[in-house]
């Protein structure tokens, strides 16, 4: 062990723009942070971890927290998360010029270059970042080089540069995950806040859970990257397609601790794709049932996983309390499934999701329209399959969302070759990757655009059999909401006019919002 033990400063961003009014989740832990500390904390480092989400003076407590520590460090993905971090490491770097700042996260992974000429980083981990983090650590303690430090893109002489690549590893390489810089209370007073939110496209809760009485939330990651070849992804680059995950039985295990430890009802896990080996979920699943252990689970699974997983593990999923599972569906052309590498067949994504509702699980379903070079039929075809999936199973989320261009991705390139232009600062970067607001930067055909709004407003309005308000009002408007996702026709939405209308009577609105 070092014997030095100088302070590490972490930092993670707000995941949305709180100017904005956006919220994300509180059961979203910092868990980024948590898994590059275990290194340097088992070696005997301070670790100060500062979450946006739960600080107020975030910016303030970071520098304060930097006086005297041996480097600072951040991550982030797509999003606010971008320019959240640049502003603040920029302010880091205003008030400490010699302090070493560290970025890892997948945005950064892909775009190192921005990071270091931005002037906001000294070095960036690529990809799986524990033991690139450490290492780093253990170098600057030392007073030594990073150029000799794996996984990293450095500046040296005006040019970035990579350092030997470092190969993705088992958790079993890393430390015991430092739960006890968590102040995990100050994300269940978030979750159990009350809010006057407008409740649209909300799946039920687990259990006896409500809106009025929420579950305490937790969320884990248990593996790393994702086998998958999809080319509007940026993980095949980042982690080679290589997955590495904890073990079933031993994951159960660990949960059950955790659950023991903390007290939560659910478990959201945060893993790119969590479902890919069958052995390992029946494993958890069982061993979950074995250890008795309180709490429902979620987390994300391929359709074409669900379609080879035996019935025997299916039924694990409901024995196990496994409430909800997001599923990529993609597209419901079977042509842009090929040019997209994601190889569904159209014919098994109801019945995959159809496995699921059989046994209580909730599915959450994801389309993208807009693919780069893709026709407008293909579009019209995938609105018509989230349509008739929807109307299929009432419960499953069956969200269709505009193409976005994740850099890193050959789709990335590919839009770009087709004349898109990606964003240039981290401000931009930051701003345009929220659907909401920017949708309009993915170039739909007028039509294309038109059904899709009204798509959203219909599935909206047939979700209310989980809403809170009048039964007679949500079933009569649900019921034509219903019809017109059968039949694919979207023309003089006369319920859509009636829903507004019962969402401002009901008080399901924040005050000044906009209800499309």
């Amino acid at each position: 062990m070092l014997s030095s033990k100088k302070k590490i400063v972490l930092f993670l961003p707000h995941r949305a723009d709180p100017n904005r009014g956006e919220m994300f989740s509180a059961d979203l832990l910092p868990l980024e942070l948590l898994q590059i500390a275990s290194g340097p904390v088992a070696e005997g480092f301070e670790a100060v971890m500062i979450d946006a989400m739960i600080e107020q003076d975030y910016i303030a407590k970071v520098l304060e927290a930097c006086d005297g520590a041996l480097l600072f460090a951040s991550s982030c993905i797509l999003g606010y998360q971008v320019f959240d971090g640049y502003r603040v490491a920029k302010a880091v770097r205003e008030r400490y010029p010699d302090l070493p700042i560290i970025w890892g996260g997948w945005f950064p992974s892909v775009t190192p270059e921005m990071y270091l000429n931005g002037g906001i980083a000294d070095a960036v981990a690529i990809g799986q970042g524990e033991l690139t983090f450490l290492d780093v650590v253990r170098a600057l303690d030392s007073g030594e080089p990073l150029d000799d430090v794996p996984g990293l893109a450095i500046k040296r002489d005006g040019q970035v540069l990579r350092t030997a690549p470092r190969p993705v590893v088992g958790f079993e390489e890393f430390q015991p995950v430092p739960w006890h810089l968590l102040e995990y209370e100050r994300y269940v007073e978030l979750q159990l806040r009350p809010t006057q939110s407008k409740v649209r496209h909300r799946f039920p809760l687990p259990g006896h859970w409500t809106i009025d009485a929420p579950p305490r939330g937790f969320s884990l990651y248990s593996s790393f990257g994702c086998p998958e070849p999809c080319t509007f992804c940026c993980s095949p680059l980042v982690s080679g397609r290589r997955w590495k995950a904890i073990p079933g039985r031993q994951l159960a295990e660990e949960v059950a601790a955790l659950q023991e430890r903390f007290g939560f009802d659910v478990l959201r896990f945060q893993d790119a794709n969590f479902g890919v080996a069958e052995k390992r979920t029946r494993e958890f699943c069982q061993g979950l049932v074995d250890l008795k252990v309180p709490i429902h689970w979620n987390g994300t699974i391929e359709i074409e996983t669900i379609m080879r997983y035996g019935e025997e593990t299916l039924d694990l999923l409901e024995a196990s309390r496994c409430h909800l599972l997001w599923l990529g569906a993609e597209t419901g052309s079977a042509a842009m499934q090929e040019r997209i590498k994601k190889n569904i067949g159209i014919e098994n994504i109801p019945t995959a999701i159809g496995k699921l509702v059989k046994r209580k699980v909730t599915p959450g379903t994801f389309w993208i329209i807009g693919f780069p070079g893709e026709t407008q039929e293909s579009m019209e075809e995938t609105l018509r399959q989230a349509a008739r999936i929807k109307h299929m199973y009432p419960e499953s989320g069956s969200d269709v969302y505009p193409f976005r261009p994740i850099p890193g991705t050959p789709d990335f390139d590919q839009a770009v070759e087709l004349g898109y232009l990606p964003p240039q600062s981290f401000e931009e970067w930051g701003d345009c990757f929220e659907y909401k607001y920017n949708s309009q930067n993915t170039p739909l055909p007028e039509a294309v655009r038109h059904t899709w709004g009204r798509y959203n407003n219909t599935a909206a309005i047939y979700d209310m059999h989980v809403c809170e308000g009048s039964q007679l009002v949500r079933k009569a408007l649900s019921r034509a909401a219903g019809w017109r996702l059968k039949r694919g026709f979207y023309g003089f939405p006369v319920e859509q006019k009636m829903f507004d209308i019962y969402v401002r009577l009901t008080g399901q609105t924040q005050p000044g919002a906009q209800i499309d």
